[in-house]
């Protein structure tokens, strides 16, 4: 009997740090959903729940987003005090640490535009590793829709079937002393398969035309439609 090779699935998250797993641990972004929109009603009190429109709080692509991935908390605390011309990080002990890039690394080559919103780009020593299998890529995004009044981390794409380094930028958009508490969130990482793909661009056709129709009269004619509903069908 021959046996089916079992593929490779496993994303490896580990740390020098003792501890660090267990108490402030890489976890899903389903575990950081944000405050304002677990808050959010689906509806307004006034609203008639089935024929009226819902709230963001029902909007797949926000639902599907904020559970995709996972988060990089910070992994202990932060004080920065950030003027126009450099950094000083303070951390609980010499452990933890971190850099900042000067503007002729990043800030110097941006849109005018740009560069009033950017004030430092902070790089703390991240003491976690990661790798995944061949063909898997993870991509690091900002917390979207976290809404950090202080920071935001820059997005980029790391082979981490190769190459193990997590490197949280954050990108600071205003002066004055900051305090990042341990378990903030950094950082969204979502694993992408780098394949390849042949794109097609062209005219609708019939058959487009019948698939989107359907699609239409699925949802629309059903009060509160429901796009898992639609899923089902």
């Amino acid at each position: 009997m021959f046996w089916k090779k079992k593929k490779n699935n496993e994303i490896v998250f580990w740390s020098e740090l003792k501890g660090l797993p267990d108490i402030v641990p890489i976890r899903e972004s389903k575990h950081f959903i944000p405050d304002w929109f677990k808050k959010a009603p689906s509806f307004l009190p006034e609203d008639n729940e089935l024929i009226s429109l819902p709230t963001v709080k029902r909007c797949p692509g926000f639902i599907d987003f904020l559970k995709m991935g996972y988060i990089i908390p910070a992994w202990c605390d932060f004080h920065l005090e950030i003027g126009e011309n450099g950094c000083k990080v303070n951390t609980p002990q010499n452990a933890f640490s971190g850099e900042y890039h000067g503007p002729h690394q990043f800030k110097d080559y941006l849109p005018e535009h740009a560069k009033k919103n950017i004030k430092l780009a902070f790089k703390p020593a991240c003491p976690w590793k990661v790798k995944t299998p061949k063909g898997i890529k993870i991509l690091q995004l900002p917390t979207l829709h976290h809404y950090n009044p202080d920071f935001y981390a820059a997005g980029g794409l790391i082979d981490t079937h190769i190459f193990h380094e997590i490197n949280t930028v954050c990108i600071f958009m205003r002066t004055g002393k900051f305090f990042i508490k341990r378990g903030t969130p950094l950082s969204m990482l979502i694993p992408i398969r780098t394949e390849e793909f042949d794109v097609v661009i062209r005219e609708q056709t019939e058959e487009d035309a019948d698939a989107f129709g359907k699609q239409v009269y699925a949802i629309t004619s059903v009060f509160n439609s429901k796009m898992r509903k639609y899923n089902r069908l």
